[in-house]
């Protein structure tokens, strides 16, 4: 059986890379790049350059792109907002996105030079894919290779569509959560140690870790879990509260908290980041969920099935893991669509990924479960026959 289990998971990394492969491929061919001029990963790939040459943070581009803004606020007499670098506590220029993406680019930098950050996402992209199908497969208690793949490739375009592809800081932000999820199951200090890592990506990671601790809860007790949860969560949150005072000046300041814009004048003064809305919340959900750019069912076509996996998470033997993400999954993205720019993505939204992908950690289970079901249907129909011409005798 271990022989069994081992032979599926190859096969299913082998096909997960030729997956990728193809993706990449077809993103190449169409003129995108990994590191797009003057976006995020690009931004993200300088504070990697600059952590390896320099050991920190501060890429020189900031300065020059701060300059270049303050000298055209002054000739045109206009203010301009920028969303690539933040002030830190002693006048520094740090980034504003994922500090720990230019981090740990920093390495894959130094291997591979500038390959080195398309070969970093398929690595973090494999090990993604791996723990979606270790965990769906123990939720369902069979195989869920084919099913994982499936939805991955077809039923949310989302990530597998572009975020695996580019230089993306929410790609390594998902990885944290989900692997450190599946890490949780055997190894729960060092798997909510993973997880809690996630707020140096996005700091609103933090309103998903209640869930995510929670959810293997379902399980036999052994000695010191809930201890180790609780642990390897406090350290992390210890250290980044204790980096945001170093960074920010306090442990519950952010990066968004110190975003650099300028006057008319051409004078830097600290911008206001646009925050969460009842308003904003209520309005628009024809755009959220069908615009052609960024609609969430347009691009996750498994998200239809949410009443039947709801309705499934009910039976399911794993009722405590289903609800904690699915709920995890719903309370996060209503606080993203309460976000006023909810909508800086394209591709799919690519700050539901991790709404999503908590999701299809049941959706698989639930069309494992379904197709399980068709199949005895389907038998049990072709013995009827049988059984009632047997009688007829």
């Amino acid at each position: 059986m271990r022989y069994f289990a081992r032979d599926g998971a190859s096969k299913f990394l082998l096909a997960s890379l030729a997956l990728l492969l193809l993706s990449s491929t077809v993103f190449h061919r169409l003129g995108y790049r990994v590191l797009p001029q003057e976006a995020p990963p690009a931004r993200n790939a300088e504070v990697a350059r600059s952590v390896w040459r320099t050991f920190s943070l501060e890429a020189p581009g900031f300065r020059v792109f701060g300059h270049e803004l303050r000298q055209l606020s002054r000739e045109t007499h206009r203010g301009y907002r920028q969303d690539v670098f933040s002030l830190g506590r002693h006048g520094q220029l740090f980034p504003k996105h994922s500090v720990l993406s230019g981090v740990v680019g920093a390495l894959s930098y130094g291997l591979f030079g500038d390959a080195g950050f398309w070969i970093l996402q398929q690595i973090l992209a494999l090990l993604l894919f791996y723990s979606t199908f270790r965990m769906t497969s123990l939720v369902a208690k069979r195989e869920s290779g084919v099913l994982t793949l499936t939805s991955i490739a077809l039923l949310s375009e989302t990530l597998i569509g572009f975020f695996c592809y580019e230089f993306s800081y929410d790609l390594h932000g998902l990885v944290l959560l989900v692997c450190g999820l599946h890490l949780m199951y055997c190894r729960p200090l060092w798997g909510s140690a993973l997880a809690a890592l996630s707020v140096f990506v996005r700091p609103s990671y933090v309103l998903l870790l209640p869930f995510l601790l929670s959810a293997w809860s379902g399980l036999p007790q052994r000695s010191g879990r809930v201890a180790d949860v609780l642990l390897g969560t406090g350290a992390v949150l210890v250290v980044y509260f204790a980096v945001n005072d170093l960074m920010w000046g306090s442990p519950f300041a952010t990066a968004y908290h110190r975003m650099v814009a300028f006057s008319p004048q051409g004078e830097p003064f600290i911008e206001q980041h646009p925050g969460f809305s009842l308003d904003v919340l209520l309005a628009d959900w024809w755009r959220k969920l069908f615009d052609p750019r960024v609609g969430l069912l347009i691009f996750n076509p498994a998200l239809f099935a949410f009443p039947w996996v709801c309705a499934w998470a009910r039976r399911s033997e794993r009722k405590w893991f289903a609800f904690s993400t699915l709920g995890g999954s719903v309370v996060y993205a209503l606080y993203m669509f309460s976000y006023e720019q909810w909508d800086v993505s394209f591709i799919g939204n690519r700050l539901l990924l991790p709404s999503i992908y908590l999701y299809l950690l049941n959706f698989i289970p639930w069309c494992c479960a379904l197709r399980d079901r068709i199949g005895d249907d389907g038998l049990a129909s072709l013995a009827a026959p049988h059984s009632g011409s047997a009688n007829q005798r």
